[in-house]
């Protein structure tokens, strides 16, 4: 296999640009070289995909196990790589036995976890995830806020005790606030967005020390419009409130598109291009990872399968790690971004 020039490599051009690129991984990518060889050229960032959430580092009750978090952080740090911590607190990763548990028990386990994870990492990682999806509108809450075990054991102030804590612990890392839903095109999310920013001025009234909103960016091709001005609006906004933005999940599910291999790729592809185009243009941009770098490992085939069966090609790299008209769509569109 003949070595790429560095030059041409995505974490080249994004690094250009003031950008990180990157993705999420987890301990059993590091096990195929050729996958290894794909990240190590391509990537300046990694997020654990799921090694790093609560109820996994948690699977038996008093012993919290972070053997995975440790070999990835380990695997980064040997080949200068950034870390992204996703995610500190997330209403789908909490440990069985805490679903049910009182309020003052529950709020105990969450500190707890949020302090040891900070503190064994603290100085070790670019940023955190430290809340993940904390908005529903369909939950009906004037805030937006989403009814979860965090919002019913603390109150509505849950986001500024996780943020000030994990500042206090970790005062060198960017702290994220993570969402999902704000960059689609339809009333809901439209809501969702006006909610974000309602929360984000809140906060900062506060003085919650989130730095940066991270987009989740988990898309649809076909769905997703080329011209998004709702979008571009809100980014503007949350530029002007002085916040930076991670594009954290990215990823385009095919189930929508044709069988034909070739026109999916393309349209896979377009959508990449004309997202990145926008969103680079309008935010003051950290990083952008993809979740995950290629077609074999990606969660969509369980979560949203196509209707004909055929696998989901949603990624940069096919199974045999080559890369695909989305990866070039990624590196054409790393160089508009704004320099901030």
């Amino acid at each position: 296999m003949h070595h790429e020039p560095g030059r041409s490599s995505l974490s080249s051009v994004a690094a250009r640009s003031g950008l990180l690129f990157g993705t999420a991984l987890c301990t059993s990518h590091l096990l195929t070289q050729p996958l290894t060889r794909a990240i190590l050229r391509d990537c300046s960032i990694v997020t654990p995909e799921y090694e790093m959430k609560w109820d996994v580092i948690c699977q038996v009750p008093g012993r919290p196990d972070y053997s995975a978090v440790d070999a990835l952080v380990s695997f980064a740090s040997h080949n200068v790589l950034a870390v992204h911590g996703h995610t500190l607190w997330w209403h789908e990763a909490i440990p069985p036995t805490l679903q049910t548990a009182a309020d003052n028990r529950f709020r105990d386990a969450a500190m707890e976890h949020l302090r040891a994870t900070v503190i064994r990492y603290a100085g070790h990682l670019h940023s955190w995830d430290v809340v993940n999806e904390p908005l529903e509108p369909a939950h009906g809450r004037e805030d937006g806020l989403r009814e979860t075990r965090f919002l019913a054991a603390f109150g509505p102030d849950y986001i500024e005790t996780a943020y000030r804590e994990a500042a206090s612990l970790d005062p060198g890392a960017v702290l994220v606030l993570n969402e999902m839903g704000l960059e689609y095109a339809s009333p809901a999310a439209e809501r969702k967005r006006r909610q974000m920013l309602a929360l984000l001025e809140r906060e900062k009234m506060k003085g919650t020390p989130i730095a940066c909103l991270g987009i989740q960016s988990h898309l649809t091709a076909l769905e997703q419009p080329r011209d998004h001005p709702e979008l571009r609006a809100f980014l503007r906004e949350v530029r002007a409130m002085g916040l930076s933005v991670m594009i954290t999940e990215m990823d385009v599910s095919d189930h929508l598109c044709p069988r034909d291999r070739r026109q999916r790729d393309d349209i896979v592809a377009d959508t990449y291009r004309a997202y990145l185009d926008l969103v680079l243009e309008e935010a003051a941009i950290l990083a952008v990872s993809t979740w995950g770098l290629s077609d074999d490992r990606t969660w969509l085939n369980d979560f949203q399968p196509r209707p004909d069966g055929a696998p989901q090609r949603p990624l940069l790299f096919d199974r045999a790690i080559r890369r695909k008209p989305a990866w070039h769509a990624v590196k054409d569109a790393l160089p508009n971004a704004r320099q901030t």
